[in-house]
């Protein structure tokens, strides 16, 4: 929720935020403000965010780190699915790792999903666009960690679209975004006063928030591996026309917390 926020609001109020009104706002959500301090300690030791004091004000900007993060974040949250066509090459990487480095093994996890790998079997991912270098970065920064990349052709399109549904769970991601559009219609055809003031602040902020989990988990593939009537397109229309129509509301209530 931290990072919603700074993400979707402080970011375009200066990009810095005290405590206190950082706590005011996250009392919304019902986080209390001795949470919300221990909070944005350990998000600051962990070297998301820098801090300044002055006198007893404590002040938060994102890092490098929290803004490369950020920004990234909300490229892949805004961008719409792609619609190109696929060059039909997979994008490959085999590695392994120590089983007494099984930290290192879940973060390569988590860089390839969020890269748009898929995990055909226990150590290998493919991927139809060509990720392989921002791959080999990650990899390498794990010394425990020994891999081969590759790129390969299969032997027709019926084969490639088997090979993405044994990757990706394609089936619950569909369910999940069919689930996710109804969310969205209530909002864009409420009335004006159905969401104003706090209430639109927590909706948006919400959404925004449970939206975020489809660029983790949508690999973007090109549509011939797809199945028939997928839905991200829509999602993703629909979730930009909600937030954009709760975007006055809420940001007006942001700033009735915030102002000095």
């Amino acid at each position: 929720m931290v990072f919603d926020l700074f993400g979707d609001y402080i970011r375009e109020d200066g990009g810095s935020i005290s405590l206190q009104k950082l706590s005011a706002l996250l009392e919304c959500f019902d986080v209390a403000p001795d949470s919300a301090r221990v909070i944005m300690s350990r998000v600051t030791r962990e070297g998301w965010f820098d801090t300044t004091r002055a006198g007893r004000t404590s002040t938060y900007t994102p890092s490098a780190k929290g803004w490369e993060l950020l920004d990234s974040g909300l490229q892949r949250i805004m961008q719409s699915p792609s619609q190109e066509k696929w060059n039909g090459i997979w994008y490959l990487v085999i590695f392994s790792v120590p089983e007494r480095d099984r930290a290192a093994r879940s973060r390569l996890k988590t860089t390839l999903s969020w890269l748009g790998f898929g995990q055909l079997a226990p150590a290998t991912w493919l991927a139809p666009h060509d990720k392989l270098d921002e791959a080999e970065e990650a990899l390498q920064a794990e010394p425990s960690a020994k891999y081969d990349l590759f790129e390969a052709r299969s032997r027709g399109l019926k084969d490639d679209r088997e090979r993405a549904a044994q990757s990706w769970d394609l089936q619950e991601l569909a369910h999940e975004y069919r689930s996710f559009i109804p969310r969205c219609d209530e909002i864009i055809s409420a009335s004006e006063s159905a969401y104003t003031g706090r209430s639109a602040l927590i909706t948006r902020t919400r959404l925004i928030h449970d939206y975020r989990k489809f660029p983790f988990r949508d690999p973007g593939l090109p549509p011939e591996l797809l199945p028939a009537d997928w839905p991200a397109v829509e999602a993703h229309t629909k979730f930009l026309q909600a937030f954009d129509r709760l975007r006055p509301e809420a940001v007006k209530y942001y700033e009735s917390l915030t102002q000095d």
